[in-house]
């Protein structure tokens, strides 16, 4: 959806960034026990991103890993799948 968007959009002069993320510190995330980001980071990030016209922020390490994985395929992204 965010590349179609960014593909759409780009004609009238609007830049679409995708901010990926892994878990961020919220209530929502309570239960999870791995690493967090805090929102205030996140959100840091997230305007540094935009404002050197990123298409992409990769605002963890879990972002990048799933980035990286990404160009090999669901075997890469999921090594557990049978």
């Amino acid at each position: 959806m965010t590349n179609t968007l960014r593909l759409e959009l780009a004609g009238r002069g609007v830049r679409v960034a995708g901010l990926h993320v892994g878990y961020t510190d919220t209530e929502m995330t309570a239960a999870v026990t791995g690493p967090k980001t805090d929102p205030a980071e996140i959100a840091r990030l997230a305007a540094d991103g935009i404002e050197s016209d990123s298409y992409e922020i990769l605002a963890d390490d879990v972002a990048r890993r799933v980035r990286a994985g990404l160009s090999g395929g669901v075997a890469a992204l999921y090594p557990a799948l049978p």
